[in-house]
């Protein structure tokens, strides 16, 4: 009884390890012997590629009309409230309330032009880093497949302990990412926040 025991188990054991082999033969992927990995430095295609300059100079150049935008607006105020604080001692109660009221308005409206800027900016900076996706991805896709990559890993990140110079690419990388056609163009100014 034992020994029947003993032969069903190892026939079951056996009818379970070809059942693995036999789905594993079908979905497995062929390995490479000796797979190609190299790393780039993100942050220095962010820093030094031309469609990244010219993102930043878009940002820059519209948070600078922000700016221009508001001054006039922040200068009447400071300007409104330094002859309150000045008058404060010498006004009767209504037109303290009065006065009061009128730089109360004026800063809710400076802090609503305010939140609207920064979502405006975060809605920007966000586009700004799909851009650089939309531009960046098959370009690397191609590069990989033409120089043979099999892993191409952020050297930038703290994932990557180590790396050889001699697996760097970004060199390669920022100088195609550079040559290719011109930068993609920024979008259309949003029309709800004039």
């Amino acid at each position: 009884m034992k020994k029947l025991w003993i032969a069903a188990l190892v026939a079951l054991l056996a009818l379970a390890a070809a059942t693995v082999y036999a789905e594993k033969a079908g979905s497995e992927k062929p390995t490479k012997k000796n797979p190609v990995v190299v790393v780039v430095d993100m942050g220095q295609i962010v820093r030094e590629s031309n469609l990244s300059k010219q993102i930043q100079a878009e940002l820059q150049s519209w948070g600078e009309s922000m700016r221009a935008k508001m001054e006039p607006k922040i200068k009447a105020y400071q300007e409104k409230e330094a002859a309150f604080k000045k008058d404060e001692a010498k006004l009767s109660a209504a037109d303290k309330a009065k006065r009061s009221q009128e730089l109360d308005a004026m800063r809710g409206e400076l802090q609503q032009m305010q939140s609207k800027a920064q979502q405006e900016y975060q809605q920007r900076q966000q586009a700004a880093g799909e851009r650089m996706q939309a531009a960046f991805g098959p370009l690397m896709d191609s590069l990989a497949k033409e120089k043979g990559w099999d892993v191409v890993l952020n050297k930038g990140q703290q994932d990557v302990i180590w790396a050889s110079d001699a697996v760097d690419q970004t060199a390669v990388v920022l100088a195609r990412f550079n040559a290719q056609a011109p930068a993609a163009p920024a979008p259309a100014a949003n029309p709800a926040t004039k």
